[in-house]
């Protein structure tokens, strides 16, 4: 019977949007279930899978207090270990996400704090949830040390 709305009296099913997932992930255990988490439970074909790490490239604190190329040298050192843990921790992911059959694209980002970064990249993404594991500290330890899943649940 057709209606004004559907006048041949077809129906067809409302088009899913792209849903994008912004999955935050680490070197850790937990990051690796995290993903296998997502992949079970969560995962559909209209998702926009964002694989996002925040690195933290350290400043020993005698670097401040060097002058000159010497700093300059510290500071491309550490940059480049920062490089090498992400190249490294990016094909592991993608070995794991090719397991697992899941397209994803993998970024990483500099930055201090990992909260706040995973937040700030999942409001660029304008994404539609975050995944995130946890390491299960306790409320007294997490209330002390912080938690980066608490952080980005709070905000």
């Amino acid at each position: 019977m057709a209606s004004a709305a559907d006048p041949e009296g077809v129906h067809l099913a409302p088009q899913k949007k792209r849903r994008t997932v912004v999955l935050a992930i680490d070197s850790s255990k937990n990051s690796e279930r995290a993903i296998r988490w997502y992949a079970e439970n969560m995962a559909h074909a209209n998702d926009d899978l964002e694989l996002f790490h925040s690195v933290h490239f350290r400043v020993s604190h005698g670097s401040l207090f060097t002058s000159g190329s010497k700093a300059n040298e510290q500071l491309q050192e550490q940059a480049q270990k920062g490089f090498e843990v992400v190249k490294k921790l990016k094909a592991q992911i993608e070995q794991l996400i090719q397991s697992e059959g899941i397209p994803a694209t993998f970024h990483a980002r500099d930055g201090e704090h990992p909260g706040e970064n995973i937040v700030q990249f999942a409001r660029e993404k304008q994404a539609d949830c975050i995944v995130i594991g946890s390491r299960g500290l306790g409320t007294i330890r997490r209330t002390i040390l912080g938690s980066v899943s608490d952080y980005v649940l709070h905000h």
